[in-house]
């Protein structure tokens, strides 16, 4: 039983004269967990879409599963019977159908007159659940489970899918992107279990702490090469950063702004869902971090400002504004000069369907028109110049935004919130599922924008992130202010400190 799970054979991707993949070659072992890394645009998402059959490679590739030849093109729904299965980004998940509904539909046992054995099916996805330890009820709405819970179901239907394949293949592209980080450990533990019953595994994932802590081999693909294949014990982050960019990364973040101005921004007594009479200031030119664990309410903050949340009770005064948190909306929040980046930026952040022109100069589009008629080739030649000043990749603004990869979205994104210079920039984790090069441009861009005079908020779980971009950083626990952290005392492990400690209600300044 020595062949490879998956035997990749100088696979290659033309796009219109354009070489996007050249001549990937790997092996995959069986019941191993091979990392996947790269850039945004760097080929991962070509060969994760050849190996689905989304994408025929071109003349002279081979793709081997478990010993046997793929044919392509590949018939839809193929894959999945030669071996391979996948988990996206976005899931795959019918929200409003049950967990039973999501796990079976398309695969049920159906008896005389096309009935469904209900009885037999609740049974098999109660052993499916047992199996990955899901303490779930088959008849929950996906609509109503934790994040994490909705990735686990999707790799237990994924599991299905491929279990009775001896050396079947599964491919995750991001799962952990939209889940908080107490819900990783869980996936991860998955994912192991996967592997130890001999399904192989493809984890895509641009944190590389997840890639180094999960996976036996990393491979590396930058401008459509595969790079190397390495045991992932022996590669150093430092390395790895260098070999997906191409370049060392001396620095990842600027250096926080030390001028700021006066107070843009007092909140008194803020409440929403979890958030509980939470007070505080910013100033211009100030980068302020917002920090907890999941469910912690610092999450809640940014919406609650902007109106895209129902805050209970608090009042916010910025600048000729001085209202009740509750009577505050999204249109009042930008007319006073607020821009709010949502985490979700695939169904909150922006327009997927609508072309990336249209998502960057919607919050300015009445600048284009001109005697009640909006003038597209101007609009066109804004967006055109908005993407090459954000360095999105490629500049095209007739392309859908959702054809881009995760960090381009993100660099557009940012971008039709900074073309307003705005006074105050709401931040939900500005750089979830980015990789490390276009990270380090969306920190510039933030910290250019404190230096020219904007207050940013920034609430995010990577208090790495924090910990080096932030001015101050704020600690919730139980929806209340715990810490606030700056100077010296502004580190990661002093955030996680705080987030974890015990002591709720005491309220504790770590100010150099």
């Amino acid at each position: 039983m020595n062949t490879p799970a998956l035997e990749v054979i100088r696979l290659s991707k033309s796009f219109g004269g354009t070489r996007v993949l050249r001549e990937v070659s790997f092996d995959l072992a069986r019941g191993s967990i091979l990392g996947l890394v790269g850039r945004n645009g760097s080929g991962k998402s070509t060969l994760i879409k050849i190996l689905s059959g989304y994408h025929e490679p071109d003349p002279g590739g081979v793709l081997r599963v478990g010993g046997s030849e793929v044919t392509f093109p590949l018939a839809p729904g193929q894959s999945h019977r030669v071996g391979l299965s996948f988990v996206h980004q976005d899931l795959g998940l019918i929200p409003r159908l049950t967990v039973l509904e999501n796990l079976r539909v398309g695969r049920f046992h159906t008896g005389p007159g096309w009935r469904i054995r209900w009885g037999q099916e609740r049974a098999s996805v109660r052993r499916a659940l047992d199996r990955f330890e899901l303490a779930l009820s088959p008849d929950s709405l996906v609509a109503d489970l934790a994040p994490v819970d909705r990735a686990l179901i999707a790799i237990v239907r994924a599991f299905s899918d491929v279990e009775a394949h001896a050396g079947g293949v599964l491919v995750l592209d991001e799962p952990t992107a939209y889940l908080p980080r107490d819900g990783v450990g869980r996936l991860f533990a998955a994912i192991r279990r996967v592997a130890a019953a001999g399904t192989s595994v493809i984890f895509v994932s641009h944190q590389l702490e997840e890639i180094r802590g999960l996976t036996d081999q990393v491979a590396v693909l930058r401008n459509g090469d595969l790079l190397a294949v390495l045991p992932t014990a022996e590669v150093s982050e430092a390395r790895l950063i260098e070999m997906i960019l191409g370049q060392r990364l001396d620095e990842s973040y600027p250096q926080p702004s030390s001028h700021t101005g006066e107070v843009l921004l007092s909140v008194d007594a803020l409440s929403g869902r979890v958030a509980r009479e939470v007070s505080f200031q910013v100033r211009r030119g100030e980068v302020l971090g917002l920090a907890g664990l999941v469910g912690m309410g610092h999450e809640e903050v940014p919406y609650l400002l902007f109106g895209a949340a129902r805050a209970a009770a608090g009042r916010l005064r910025m600048g000729a504004l001085d209202a009740p948190v509750a009577r505050m909306s999204p249109r009042r929040a930008m007319a006073a000069g607020m821009a709010l980046l949502p985490a979700d930026r695939q169904h909150a952040g922006g327009v997927g369907a609508l072309s990336v022109k249209h998502n960057v100069t919607l919050p300015i589009l009445g600048t284009f028109a001109h005697a009640g008629l909006l003038r597209h080739q101007v609009e066109s030649a804004h967006a055109l110049g908005l993407l090459r000043a954000y360095d999105v990749r490629p500049p095209a603004p007739a392309r859908r935004l959702e054809t881009l990869s995760g960090g381009n979205q993100q660099k557009a994104l940012l971008g039709k919130w900074l073309q307003r210079s705005p006074p105050l920039l709401l931040l939900h984790e500005p750089t979830q599922g980015v990789d490390v090069g276009a990270r380090k441009e969306i920190f510039t861009h933030i910290s250019n924008a404190a230096a020219g005079g904007s207050a940013v908020i920034m609430c995010g779980s990577e208090y790495g992130d924090l910990a080096h971009t932030c001015d101050r950083v704020l600690v919730f626990r139980y929806g209340r202010l715990v810490a606030e952290l700056a100077g010296v005392n502004l580190t990661e492990e002093r955030i996680v400190e705080q987030c974890y400690a015990s002591g709720e209600g005491v309220y504790t300044t770590f100010l150099s």
